[in-house]
């Protein structure tokens, strides 16, 4: 290891030393993760133009980042320069010593950021959900009194089925003069309509996008409208039931999208069986029947 000696203006030591205090982390370790993300920020070729740079947030700030459905090649360039810049970026988990998909995006598309994990009870207890919104409210207000730029890191898009607008709210009824902002990213549903070639808007037509089963036989009614059946859990029979009695014969099933282990299937041909968490069906509009003029 090589040691150098950096010379920092009174002003600057002063404002150090209290982010320090603020922060309770190490004036050397600051330095260091200031370092390493100039230097990350700024490789890969020359500087950008002004209408190429992604835009930065002010301090204090929560920002809602979408990293996508796992690729981190889906990440936007706007997210990543977010979760440099960010003095901490949350992402929940199951528990503090499990690593959940949006972290493992994180780690790929910038590894110098400071992480913190917050248990999250992803089940049906309402109770408990709240509970837990209430400790990823508290970890960001920590930061955000101290200060920072807080990063709330999820899958897909922060604006749909995550807990960011929630968190938000709470947030803003707290702190109703701290800038709360929102990075968009990629879902799950779009990737997988994107590999399948499958059109999920046309002409004259519609999108519904759901998280119930329940929801589903009334929206696929209407021939017109590609229907998403997002973050549910299922299983197969009942949706092969639902897509033969519309006539949707080109739904499709997207499994660990953007992920080691990825299946993308006909849904006529998946097994009946439960079909896993975070995947995604969608049923494409059918296609108009061409009419045929008088003989």
């Amino acid at each position: 290891m090589r040691k150098s000696s950096i010379y920092l203006p009174d002003e600057l030591k002063h404002d150090l030393a209290e982010l320090a205090a603020r922060t309770g982390r190490p004036e050397a370790e600051l330095i260091r993760q200031a370092i390493e993300r100039l230097i990350a920020v700024t490789e890969g070729g020359p500087a950008r133009s002004p209408a190429e740079t992604p835009v930065l947030h002010p301090r204090p700030a929560l920002v809602g980042v979408g990293v996508g459905p796992g690729d981190p090649g889906l990440v936007t360039a706007r997210a990543r320069a977010t979760l440099v810049a960010a003095a901490r970026v949350l992402v929940i988990t199951t528990d503090a010593r499990s690593i959940g998909r949006a972290e493992m995006v994180v780690r790929s598309v910038a590894p110098t950021a400071s992480i913190q994990r917050v248990p999250f009870a992803i089940g049906a207890d309402a109770a408990a959900r709240r509970g837990s919104l209430d400790d990823v409210k508290e970890a960001a207000l920590a930061g955000l009194d101290a200060g920072e730029l807080v990063a709330v890191a999820v899958l897909g898009d922060a604006t749909q089925w995550t807990i960011f607008p929630d968190l938000a709210e709470l947030v803003s009824a707290g702190r109703p003069g701290v800038t709360v902002a929102i990075e968009p990213g990629i879902t799950s549903y779009q990737a997988a309509a994107a590999e399948a070639l499958t059109p999920l808007g046309r002409p004259t037509g519609g999108m519904v996008v759901v998280d119930r089963v329940d929801d589903l036989d009334r929206h696929l009614g209407d021939p017109a409208t590609a229907v998403v059946l997002y973050k549910a859990t299922t299983d197969a029979v009942a949706l092969k039931e639902l897509a033969s009695r519309h006539q949707r014969d080109g739904a499709v099933v997207a499994e660990l999208t953007g992920l080691p282990g990825h299946r993308l299937q006909p849904l006529a041909q998946s097994d009946d069986g439960p079909i896993s968490y975070l995947a995604t069906v969608l049923f494409p509009a059918r296609s108009p029947q061409p009419t045929r003029g008088p003989r």
